[in-house]
């Protein structure tokens, strides 16, 4: 079955109960798609790969396999890895067809994080042509998890067929609903912002040496915070402060601005493209975790190192 108009960013899930079925269903999906010029890909750890290349046989040649065993750390950084490869391929073929297996960690605290993930996925690939559908081993996957596959994939394979999921919910809505409101850090102190952003960087980094940070961690701050800062500047009506500290043993810039706002989740998470800009996602691959939210003092940034 060819791609057509309405699978551009088609988000499904299979549920699989063995290997065999992962193999009876991503064998086929991939070399229909093979078989009329789509570009293919499997992501999966490296068990999961070596499997494939020996069920898929000669197609394997033009198959692209991402090992994803280390992938799965951060959101943003996850999406950031997938976008790559969708945009590599969809330089050679005219769309793609992917079967990427999930993984998550044994926290429950983390559970959310990665249905988050899946809700943002959604709109972040919503305007490439491509086929995707997220694979999980229903054997030994915690229900909350299973409970999210229903409710961030419109459409989920399990039990040998398609089903429509009428628990689906607005990828907005739920990643809202799923990403915890800023709490108040104590502690925190003003180091002002400068008449630029060259003073800006100058002093966040004196105070970044003072703290011995790494090289290569002070770029990244640097690099995230310059774009916060732009972003402020030219949307927010300016800096009003920046304030530095420690919270949770990880450093922490707060940038704040003279603006009214904005109140969507998704920012910083979804891939640039016109209209969408790629400052705060760029920032989101380079630090620990971003907040937005709205303070006394103005519109606020924290940024997470």
């Amino acid at each position: 079955m060819e791609m057509s108009s309405e699978d551009r960013g088609r988000h499904g899930a299979l549920l699989y109960e063995s290997q065999d079925a992962y193999r009876e269903f991503a064998v086929p999906f991939l070399s229909e798609g093979l078989e009329v010029g789509e570009g293919a890909i499997v992501a999966h750890t490296r068990p999961g790969l070596a499997m494939m290349r020996e069920a898929l046989g000669s197609d394997a040649a033009h198959v692209t396999f991402v090992d994803v065993s280390s992938a799965y750390t951060r959101p943003a950084r996850t999406l950031a890895s997938y976008h790559q490869v969708y945009v590599e391929q969809l330089g050679k073929s005219p769309s793609l067809r992917v079967v990427a297996d999930v993984q998550f960690g044994l926290d429950p605290a983390e559970w959310d994080l990665w249905t988050a993930y899946e809700a943002v996925f959604n709109r972040s690939f919503e305007h490439l042509p491509a086929w995707v559908v997220c694979t999980y081993n229903a054997n030994g996957t915690p229900d909350p998890i299973i409970d999210g596959v229903w409710r961030t994939h419109p459409e989920v394979h399990a039990g040998d067929a398609w089903h429509t999921s009428d628990r689906f919910e607005d990828p907005d809505e739920l990643l809202g609903e799923l990403t915890p409101e800023p709490r108040p850090l104590s502690g925190l102190r003003s180091i002002g912002f400068g008449r630029d952003l060259e003073e800006f960087r100058d002093g966040l980094a004196r105070v970044l040496a003072a703290e011995k940070v790494s090289d290569t961690t002070v770029l990244d701050m640097l690099l995230a915070a310059t774009e916060i800062a732009e972003n402020a500047i030219e949307h927010g009506g300016g800096v009003a402060d920046v304030r530095v500290g420690h919270a949770d043993g990880r450093f922490v810039c707060e940038v704040v601005d003279r603006g009214e706002g904005f109140d969507d989740p998704t920012a910083g998470y979804l891939a640039p493209r016109l209209g969408v800009g790629r400052g705060l996602w760029v920032a989101r691959q380079l630090t620990w975790r971003l907040e937005f939210f709205a303070a006394p003092d103005g519109f606020t940034a924290r940024i997470w190192l």
